[in-house]
């Protein structure tokens, strides 16, 4: 009889357990994290909460079609605190080549944004969209970069609803051998 309680609690007890583990899951969800250092390392194959994974193919589509999408390339640079006095601009060590049509927007996709580095993506992204958070965005990187994945989730949670993650990024769409283009960073806005 001892023996038989015993299993039944214990039955219940793996059953609560159950339960609970589908409520800690949606509530881990809710408080996904941002990926930190190294950026540059191998990616998840999952998008975060609420952004859309696409593959170099549905891109490609969409780029052919009528409605396409914003893309925003966020591949980092330096940031130079003096360059908010001058002209805003980012130190770029190597020339940096990436889907024609793209709006390169450096280290929005880091874990923690520096004020003036976050202001400028809430601005770039209300300029880009013209204040339209349905807007498609394609957020890409380079394929093993964090910082695409760490955009698309901000976006998220600063409203916008349509938003993709391209994780194989202009590595993707170079091995598709699709014309990349030259490009600079948008700069920074600079102090009055």
């Amino acid at each position: 009889m001892l023996i038989s309680m015993v299993r039944f609690f214990t039955f219940c007890l793996l059953l609560s357990l159950m339960a609970c583990s589908g409520s800690t899951q949606r509530d881990n969800a809710k408080t996904e994290a941002y990926r930190g250092l190294p950026y540059h390392a191998p990616t998840t194959q999952i998008p975060p909460i609420g952004v859309t994974r696409i593959s170099a193919s549905e891109l490609k589509k969409r780029l052919d079609s009528s409605n396409k999408p914003i893309l925003i390339d966020v591949y980092g640079a330096i940031f130079r605190e003096e360059s908010l006095d001058f002209d805003g601009a980012w130190l770029v060590s190597t020339s940096r080549k990436n889907i024609p049509n793209s709006v390169w927007l450096p280290n929005v996709g880091k874990q923690m944004l520096k004020p003036v580095v976050e202001q400028y993506y809430r601005d770039q992204l209300k300029t880009l969209t013209s204040n339209d958070k349905a807007a498609q965005l394609v957020i890409y990187c380079i394929e093993d970069c964090w910082m695409a994945w760490n955009a698309g989730k901000r976006a998220v949670e600063w409203g916008y609803s349509n938003v993709y993650w391209f994780r194989e990024g202009v590595d993707g769409w170079s091995d598709n051998n699709w014309a990349l283009q030259n490009s600079e960073p948008v700069s920074l806005p600079v102090n009055d």
